[in-house]
Order: structure tokens, then C-alpha cells, then sequence
């Protein structure tokens, strides 16, 4: 009898991808890679970055040698798929000249996403946003930027290396990661912050320089409370999530929220803004949602105070995002690659 793997062609992709730095679209390039690695068994030949024709083209950026390549790709009459990082609302409130390079971004992201024969979108909300705001005619499928659960798990010995590097002690920690921009919600985390000054908040995630940090940013950490503390970039995310008593991801846009994946599978109790993105997350079954400030500082203290609660939430979490894992998402790749070939 023959196995089903036999049934599929063997493919060949080239992974196009740029330089991120610390950012979601770093750790989804990274997933992709590993799922890239799970399908080898299955008949994937997979490059990164190369010049070569290969029967597929799988770009997780949109700068212009993506669009050059994507291009090439369609004279050779060759499959190119593009994962939709970015859309014109994720940019904005970030950092200098943001939303001026949103509103620039729109028309291109519609040409160059257009090239695609398939569309990858990570979330429901982000392919019903692409389809709104850039009015694509391309195939949009939604596929999640997935994460290797077996890389997480709630590891006292890093929580003790974390808590003794940054001083925690005993105290209970409230953690967010991510960038310090205004639209991570860095404002409504310090004035959480300055709400529960007997609690500890710790922001891990990347500080830009002056030059790039809009002015009302700088202030808003410049004078946040003495219980925020920034880390900045940390080479492991894992120490922080398993010094956290709770996880907060108050951000205003995201596309899926791969920062809420890894707090989900420390089983981490979760805080999130109330947002249609988030619909693998339901209020008070595995995490609490907010809309106003008020909720938010309540939500927090809730967990923090009722640690049964807490650790019930964090186990449901865990639960909900087992379909987000790379051994499930590689199976629904392997298809998107295959359709059509």
C-alpha cells in the first residue's frame, strides 16, 4: 500500500524573507523555517534567499527584491505565495513618519500582494482587512504563523534567573512584550502601572533610539513610574514568561499576536484588549479582555489576587492554541504549497 506522501509532488520553495530584528515577523520567519524542516519528509526542498527558479516562491517580506523576485517568478510561469505580514493599520503609531509610510504603503502592498497566486493572511481578521482595504483579487487563505509548543513551557529555573537579573524578588510580575510603541499600548501599561504601584510591571521588548521614537512616546516612558521597568531587547523570551504571574498584551492592531501564542503555551493567565483579532481567546474561558482603562486595572489585580482563577485561565490557554502548533500548521502549508501544482 502506498503511503500518502507518495501522492504528493515534490516541491521546491525558496523562502524570501528580510531582516526583522527582534519582531513577530522574525519568530514567524523562524516557525516557517522549522515547518519547512517538518516537510522535508514529505518531498519539500526548501532555500532561503536564493536567485534560483524554484517551482515555488514563498516571500515573508515585501521589500523591492521581494517584488523583483515575485515578478521573475511570474514570467517563468512559477507559483508565488506571499505571507501578508503587514497592512497599512499595523504600521501606524509606531515610530517617526509611521503613518505618513501607511498611507504610502497602501497602493504598493495592493500591486505587490496582487502578484501572489496565494495570499497568506494569519488570521481571519487580517485576510477580512486585506480584502477591505487593499480590495485584493488575489486567493486569500488564513494560516496561522503557528509556534512550536514543545519550545515552551513554565521552566522555574529560568523564572529564578529572570526575577534575580532584573531584582524582581518575590514580587508579583505583570509582563507585555514587544516594541515601546504607542501602539503596543505602552500608555495604558504605565498608567495600569501607576495604578498598582505594589505590583511589579515589566515591559520586554525593544526601546527605539530618540531619533526614531516620536517625541510623546519618549516622555510617556521617560516618566513612567518607578515599578515599570524596561528590559529591552532579551535574547530569551522564555525567561521573562516564566518569571510572569500574568501576561498583558494591551496593543491596539495586530494581525495575530504571536507575543499571546507564547504566553498562551506557558499557560500564562492572559489580559488582552478586546480586539476581533482574538477570537482563539474567550472572556473569563482562558483569558479576560478590556476596552477601558478601568477594566484593564481591574482584570490584572483579578488575576493576581485570585491565583486559581489565574491558573485555570493559563490551562485553557494552552489548550485553545494547540491547533496553532508548527506539527499541525506545516500540514495545512504543505497543502496551500501543493493546490494548484
Amino acid at each position: 500500500m502506498k503511503s500518502k506522501n507518495i501522492d504528493r509532488p515534490r516541491l521546491s520553495v525558496n523562502l524570501i524573507y528580510g531582516t526583522y530584528g527582534e519582531s513577530g515577523i522574525l519568530t514567524s520567519i523562524c516557525n516557517t523555517k522549522k515547518m519547512l524542516k517538518l516537510l522535508e519528509s514529505e518531498g519539500v526542498k526548501f532555500y532561503e534567499n536564493s536567485f534560483r527558479i524554484c517551482d515555488i516562491m514563498h516571500a515573508q517580506t515585501f521589500g523591492p527584491i521581494a517584488f523583483a523576485m515575485a515578478l521573475a517568478y511570474k514570467l517563468r510561469h512559477k507559483r508565488v505565495i506571499i505571507t501578508a505580514h503587514t497592512t497599512p493599520d499595523d504600521i501606524k503609531d509606531s515610530y517617526r513618519g509611521s503613518n505618513f509610510l501607511s498611507r504610502c504603503l497602501k497602493g504598493y502592498l495592493k500591486v505587490y500582494y496582487n502578484l501572489s497566486d496565494v495570499c497568506i493572511a494569519p488570521s481571519e481578521y487580517t485576510k477580512n482587512v486585506l480584502l477591505k482595504t487593499l480590495n485584493l483579487k488575489t486567493r486569500v487563505v488564513v494560516l496561522s504563523n503557528g509556534i512550536d509548543l514543545s519550545a515552551f513551557s513554565d521552566d522555574p529555573a529560568l523564572a529564578t534567573l529572570f526575577r534575580e537579573t532584573w531584582a524582581l524578588h518575590d514580587d508579583p510580575v505583570i509582563l507585555s512584550i514587544g516594541f515601546a510603541f504607542i501602539r503596543k499600548g505602552i500608555t495604558d501599561f504605565i498608567e495600569v502601572a501607576k495604578r498598582l504601584p505594589q505590583y511589579k510591571f515589566v515591559w520586554a521588548g525593544r526601546i527605539l533610539d530618540h531619533l526614531f521614537l516620536p517625541e510623546g512616546t519618549q516622555d510617556i516612558i521617560k516618566n513612567a513610574p518607578s515599578n515599570v521597568i524596561f528590559t529591552g531587547k532579551i535574547k530569551n523570551i522564555h525567561e521573562a514568561l516564566s518569571a510572569a504571574d500574568v501576561f498583558v498584551f494591551p496593543s491596539y492592531e495586530e494581525n495575530q499576536g504571536i507575543a499571546v501564542l507564547e504566553a498562551a503555551a506557558c499557560g500564562l493567565p492572559i489580559v488582552l484588549r478586546a480586539l476581533p483579532v482574538y477570537v482563539d481567546y474567550e472572556e473569563d474561558v482562558n483569558c479576560l479582555k478590556f476596552q477601558t482603562i478601568d477594566e484593564f486595572s481591574l482584570a490584572v489585580e483579578k488575576l493576581i489576587v485570585d491565583k486559581p482563577k489565574a491558573e485555570l485561565l493559563g490551562r485553557k490557554a494552552r489548550l485553545a492554541i494547540e491547533k496553532h502548533d508548527l506539527r499541525v500548521v506545516s500540514r495545512k502549508l504543505l497543502d496551500v504549497y501543493s493546490s494548484g501544482t
